[in-house]
C-alpha cells in the first residue's frame, strides 16, 4: 500500500510539470495542424499522378501490341505468298510464326472478355503476341475497366475486326499447307487461294490503319482528359486543405484548456488502475466516475452520481461506516486510503469493490481534491469464497472417510492426519502433527518385519504386491496398504507428500480363508485332492533332484465301506459325522509329517514321506483298525464303519503322480474286490492286480472315444423265419445295434475287449446313451430301411432313474416313431435290477416300445422272473443253439421256451443261427425269428457327422 501511494503521490507531481510544458506542447500541435494538410495534399496529388502515368502506360503498351500484331500479319502474308511459289515447308514456317501474333492477341482478348478470365490463359496469348511481360496486368486492368469508353470502344472495334481478318487468313494459310502436302501448288485451287489471300491483305490495310489511328487519338484524350482531372483535383484539394487548417487551429485552441485537465486525471488515476477512474471535487462537493463504474452496476451513463452523497447511498449498510472512517484517517492524517466494500447494483445485488485513492492538497495542507481508482473485487472475493469452502470440505470429507490420510511438508514433516490416522498409528493429531512421518508411521515387511523407510521417495507410488503391516505404539500389528501423491507448486517443485494408508486386514484375512478353502476340504479341514496331488508332485520331484539319502515315500487310498447305505439310512448328517470320525482316526495314528487329505466322497488319500514299505504296511493296518473300531449312534442306529485300503510302499520305483495314483487306485480296487476291510498292497508281479490295472487303462480309452467320436455302430439284422422263404417287406426287417470302438491306430476293438472296463468303473451309462442317440439319429435319417432297431441296454443303466427321461427327449428331438425302437435287456441285468426293469418297461411299452429280453436261458430262474417282465421278445442264448441240431437236450430247452414264451404271448429269437441245418432246425421247430451268420454277419451302418446331427435336430 505504501509504494501504491508513492505511486500516486509522483503522478500528481508529473500533473504540474506537465501544466509547466504545455506552451511548447501548444505550439507542436499548431505547427502539426499546418503541417499535416500539406502533407495529405501532396500524397493525394502524388497518388493521382501516378494512376495518371500507369494508365498512360497501358496505352502506350497497347500501340506497341498494335504494332507488332500489324507486323505480324504483315510477315504471315509475306511468307505465305512465298510459299504458294516456292512450297518450301520453312516459308510455311515463317508463316506459323507471323500468324501467332495477332493469334495470340486474339486469344488474350477473347480470355479477356469473360465474366471470370483465366489469368495464365490471357498471360500466354500476349506471350504469343510478343507482350512484354511487365505489361501484361495493367493492359488487362486496362482492357477490362476501359473497353467500354467512348475514347476506346473504336480501338476495341478494329481489334475485333481484324481478328476475325486474321483467322480468316490463318484458314487460308492451313488450306495453302495442304495442297502443298498434295503437291497440287500449281493447281487451279492454289492460284485461287492465292487470290483470296490478296484480297485479305488488301482488306485488313485500312483496318490496321484505323486500329493504329484509333489507339493514338485514345492516348492523346486520355491525355488530356488526365491533365484537366489532375488540375481540377488540385484546386479543390487546396481549398478543402484550406479551410481544414483554420478549422483545426480554432479547435486546437479551444480543446487546450480541457487537455490540460484530462491529461491531468489520467496521469493521476491510471498510473496505478487496471478498472473504474474517480475524481472528487472536495470544495463543490462534486465527483467525476468513469464509465467503467456504470457499466459495472448496470445504470446508464446519464445517471448521475455528482456527490458523495449519492454515491454513499449504494454501499451496503455493513460496509459504509468502514469506508467513512477510511476516508477520514485518509484526510486528516493522510493514512493510505484503500478500503474494499460493496456496491448495489441496479439488479438489486451487490458488487465487491476495491477503492484506492489519494488527495490533492493546497500549498496549506488541506484536501482540495482526491483522485482514485475503483475496480471489481467479486470474483476475487468468490473464489476466496469457494476456496474457504472448499477447504472445509475437503477437512470434513478427509475427517469422515475410511482410510487414514497423513500429509507432510517438503522435510517429511507430518503437517495433517485426519481421525482414522490417529486411531491407526495409536497416537493423537498432537503427537503427530510436526513430527518426522518415519517416527510415527513404522511400516514394516510381513515376511521378514524390515522396516520400510522408502515410500516416500518416488512421486507416486502403491504398495503393489508387497504386503506391509504398521507396528503400533502398544505392540499390536495392523495389515495396511499404502499409496503416496507427492504435492507440487505451480512451478512444479515438490512441497509436501500425501499418504494414504488402508486397513487390509479383514482383505488378508478373507483371502488367507479363500486361500486356505482353495487347498482344504470343508468338512473335514483336511487337504483336497489338488493340493495332496499338488503336495505329492513336490515330494516326487524333490526325489528326483536329491540324492536318496533315506527311504521313498508310501502312498495309501483308503475307501470305506458301504458309506452309501450309511447315507442312504440314516442321512448325510450322520454320514457327515462319520467322515469326520474317520478324519480323527487318521490323524490320530499318522505321524506330523503325513500328508492327510480327503479326495473324495468317501475316499481319502494319505502321503507318508521317507516311510519303508514294512513301517508303511504297519500303519496302513492299524488305520484300518481304527476305523473298524470306530462306533457312534446317529439316527437312532449304532453306525460303523470299515475300510478298504491300497497301498503304494515306498512308490514302488514310480516317479509322476498319475503313476503313483492310479498305483494306489488299482490297489484300493482289489481290496474291495477281495472283500472289503482289508489293506492291499500295489506290487508288479501280483497278476490280478495288474488285469485289473489294465482294465483301468480301458477307462481313459473309453472317455476318450466318447468325447472324440471313436465310437461306431454295427448291425446285424434278425431273420423272421415264417417269412424264410420270401423276401420280408421293409416294415417287418429288424437289426440289432452293435458297438465298436476305433482305436488310435484306426482298428476296430470288439466290445469285449472294453465293455467290462466301462461295467466295472461305472462307464456303460454314458456308453448306452450316446449308442441311443446315434440310433435315434439314424433312424430319423431314414438311410437303412429297416423296420424295428434293437437297442442294447446295460444292467447299470436299468439302474439310471433319468434314462426314461433320457430316451423321451431324444425321440422328441428326432421325431422317431417308438413303434421302431425296441431295446434289449439281458436277464441277468433285469433279475438284477428287477424293480427298475419293470418300471422302465412299462413307461415305454406304453409309449409304442418293444422290448426283448437277451441271452434267456442262460440264468437259474429264467421262467420265474419272466411272468414278472412284459417283454415282447425272448431272445435264445446262442449256448443253446450252436450245438443244437446233435443235442437232443439242447433241442428240448429250446422247444421248452418256445413253447413256454408262446403261451406268455411273446416271440421267440434264436441267436447262434450259424449254418442251414440249424436254420431248418429252428424253422421246423416253430422259433419266429434267427440271427446269427447264416442270417447275415454284421455290418457298419453309416456314419452320421456331428453338424449333419445338429442339422437334423433343428427343427423347420
Amino acid at each position: 500500500m505504501m509504494r501504491s501511494t508513492r505511486r500516486e503521490t509522483g503522478a500528481l507531481t508529473r500533473a504540474g510539470e506537465t501544466s509547466r510544458q504545455a506552451p511548447g506542447r501548444r505550439g507542436l500541435r499548431r505547427t502539426t495542424a499546418v503541417l499535416l494538410p500539406l502533407w495529405l495534399l501532396a500524397a493525394a496529388m502524388t497518388l493521382i499522378a501516378s494512376i495518371s502515368v500507369a494508365i498512360m502506360a497501358i496505352l502506350l503498351a497497347y500501340v506497341a501490341g498494335e504494332s507488332s500484331w500489324s507486323k505480324g500479319q504483315k510477315d504471315a502474308v509475306h511468307a505465305l505468298e512465298r510459299y504458294a511459289r516456292t512450297g518450301d515447308e520453312a516459308d510455311y514456317g515463317a508463316f506459323l510464326a507471323g500468324i501467332a501474333v495477332p493469334l495470340g492477341d486474339r486469344a488474350a482478348r477473347l480470355e479477356m472478355n469473360r465474366a471470370q478470365p483465366d489469368p495464365a490463359a490471357i498471360r500466354r496469348g500476349f506471350e504469343r503476341g510478343r507482350i512484354a511481360h511487365a505489361d501484361m496486368d495493367g493492359m488487362v486492368w486496362g482492357y477490362r475497366t476501359l473497353k467500354n469508353t467512348p475514347w476506346l470502344r473504336p480501338a476495341v472495334a478494329f481489334w475485333d475486326t481484324g481478328d476475325r481478318y486474321i483467322v480468316r487468313l490463318a484458314d487460308t494459310g492451313e488450306r495453302l499447307h495442304a495442297l502443298g502436302r498434295a503437291g497440287k501448288l500449281h493447281a487451279p485451287e492454289s492460284a485461287s487461294l492465292v487470290h483470296e489471300l490478296q484480297d485479305i491483305d488488301s482488306e485488313l490495310a485500312p483496318v490496321e490503319s484505323g486500329f493504329s489511328r484509333s489507339l493514338d487519338d485514345a492516348a492523346r484524350t486520355t491525355r488530356s482528359l488526365l491533365m484537366l482531372v489532375l488540375a481540377a483535383a488540385a484546386i479543390v484539394l487546396l481549398g478543402v486543405f484550406s479551410q481544414f487548417i483554420r478549422r483545426a487551429l480554432a479547435r486546437s485552441e479551444r480543446l487546450e484548456a480541457e487537455v490540460r485537465k484530462n491529461e491531468e486525471r489520467l496521469t493521476l488515476g491510471f498510473e496505478g488502475i487496471n478498472a473504474g477512474l474517480w475524481d472528487w471535487e472536495i470544495g463543490s462537493r462534486q465527483c467525476y466516475f468513469s464509465n467503467w463504474l456504470y457499466e459495472q452496476l448496470g445504470y446508464d451513463v446519464g445517471t448521475r452520481f455528482d456527490s458523495e452523497a449519492g454515491l454513499a447511498q449504494l454501499v451496503h449498510a455493513d460496509d459504509l461506516s468502514l469506508v467513512r472512517h477510511a476516508l477520514r484517517e485518509h484526510l486528516a492524517r493522510a493514512t493510505t486510503f484503500d478500503v474494499a466494500f460493496r456496491l448495489r447494483t441496479l439488479a438489486g445485488g451487490y458488487c465487491w469493490c476495491r477503492a484506492r485513492g489519494q488527495a490533492v492538497r493546497d500549498a496549506h495542507g488541506r484536501a482540495v481534491r482526491m483522485v482514485g481508482c475503483l475496480f471489481d473485487i467479486s470474483e476475487l472475493r468468490n473464489a476466496e469464497a469457494k476456496a474457504y469452502t472448499e477447504r472445509e470440505l475437503a477437512e470434513v470429507t478427509l475427517a469422515s472417510i475410511g482410510d487414514a490420510v497423513i500429509r507432510t511438508d517438503e522435510d517429511a514433516r507430518v503437517t495433517y492426519c485426519n481421525a482414522v490416522a490417529e486411531r491407526m498409528l495409536g497416537r493423537a493429531a498432537a503427537d503427530i502433527v510436526a513430527q518426522p512421518f518415519d517416527a510415527v508411521c513404522k511400516l514394516r515387511n510381513d515376511a521378514d518385519g524390515a522396516r520400510r523407510f522408502d515410500i516416500l521417495s518416488v512421486a507416486h507410488a502403491k504398495s503393489g504386491s508387497a504386503s506391509l503391516y504398521l507396528s503400533r505404539p502398544d505392540g499390536s500389528r495392523l495389515a495396511v496398504d499404502y499409496s503416496v501423491s507427492k504435492l507440487r507448486d505451480a512451478q512444479g517443485r515438490a512441497i509436501g507428500t500425501v499418504i494414504v494408508l488402508y486397513d487390509v486386514s479383514a482383505l488378508r484375512e478373507h483371502a488367507a480363508r479363500l486361500a486356505y478353502q482353495a487347498t482344504h476340504d470343508e468338512l473335514t479341514d483336511l487337504y483336497n485332492r489338488r493340493e495332496f496331488e499338488r503336495r505329492l508332485t513336490a515330494l516326487l520331484e524333490n526325489d528326483e533332484r536329491a540324492q536318496p539319502a533315506h527311504p521313498g515315500h508310501a502312498v495309501m487310498f483308503l475307501d470305506l465301506d458301504q458309506f452309501k447305505v450309511v447315507n442312504d439310512t440314516c442321512g448325510h448328517s450322520t454320514g457327515d459325522e462319520l467322515l469326520r470320525q474317520v478324519c480323527r482316526a487318521l490323524k490320530s495314528e499318522l505321524r506330523d509329517e503325513d500328508i492327510i487329505a480327503r479326495l473324495g466322497g468317501d475316499e481319502f488319500g494319505v502321503v507318508m514321506p521317507h516311510c519303508t514299505a514294512a513301517h508303511a504296511s504297519l500303519l496302513a493296518e492299524n488305520l484300518r483298525a481304527a476305523i473298524a473300531a470306530i462306533r457312534f449312534t446317529g439316527a437312532g442306529r449304532v453306525v460303523q464303519t470299515s475300510v478298504s485300503i491300497g497301498l503304494v510302499g515306498d512308490a514302488e520305483g514310480l516317479v509322476s503322480v498319475k503313476e503313483v495314483m492310479k498305483a494306489a487306485d488299482v490297489a484300493c480296487y482289489m481290496a474291495k474286490k477281495k472283500g472289503r476291510n482289508r489293506v492291499h498292497r500295489f506290487r508288479y508281479d501280483d497278476e490280478e492286480l495288474s488285469q485289473t490295472h489294465a482294465q483301468m487303462a480301458w477307462v481313459s480309452d473309453i472317455k476318450a472315444a466318447l468325447e472324440n467320436g471313436q465310437f461306431c455302430l454295427y448291425g446285424q439284422p434278425m431273420l423272421a423265419l415264417a417269412q424264410a422263404s420270401a423276401p420280408a417287406a421293409p416294415e417287418d426287417t429288424h437289426v440289432e445295434l452293435l458297438l465298436r470302438m476305433r482305436s488310435h491306430s484306426g482298428t476296430l476293438v470288439e466290445p469285449a475287449a472294453f465293455i467290462g472296463a466301462a461295467e466295472r468303473f461305472d462307464l456303460m451309462p454314458a456308453i448306452d446313451r450316446w449308442v441311443i442317440a446315434r440310433a435315434f439319429a439314424m433312424i430319423a435319417a431314414n438311410t437303412h430301411r429297416y423296420g424295428t432297431w434293437a437297442i442294447n441296454l446295460s444292467g447299470a443303466s436299468l439302474g439310471d432313474g433319468q434314462l426314461a427321461d433320457y430316451i423321451e427327449a431324444q425321440q422328441r428331438i428326432w421325431s422317431v416313431p417308438f413303434a421302431r425302437v425296441c431295446f434289449e435287456i439281458t436277464e441277468t441285468a433285469a433279475i438284477t435290477n428287477l424293480h427298475e426293469a419293470i418300471t422302465l418297461i412299462e413307461r415305454l411299452r406304453a409309449q409304442g416300445c418293444r422290448f426283448a429280453l437277451d441271452d434267456f436261458g442262460a440264468g437259474m430262474s429264467s421262467f420265474n422272473y419272466l411272468k414278472h417282465l412284459n417283454v415282447d421278445y425272448l431272445k435264445i442264448d446262442a449256448s443253446f443253439i450252436r450245438g443244437i441240431v446233435g443235442s437232443p437236450l439242447d433241442q428240448a430247452i429250446v422247444r421248452a421256451i418256445n413253447e413256454v414264451a408262446h403261451a406268455a404271448g411273446k416271440l421267440t429269437i434264436a441267436e447262434g443261427v450259424e449254418d442251414a441245418a440249424i436254420m431248418d432246425l429252428m424253422i421246423a421247430m416253430g422259433l419266429d425269428y434267427a440271427q446269427g451268420y447264416r442270417v447275415g454277419r454284421p455290418v457298419q451302418l453309416d456314419v452320421l457327422r456331428e453338424p449333419e446331427l445338429r442339422d437334423m435336430a433343428e427343427p423347420g
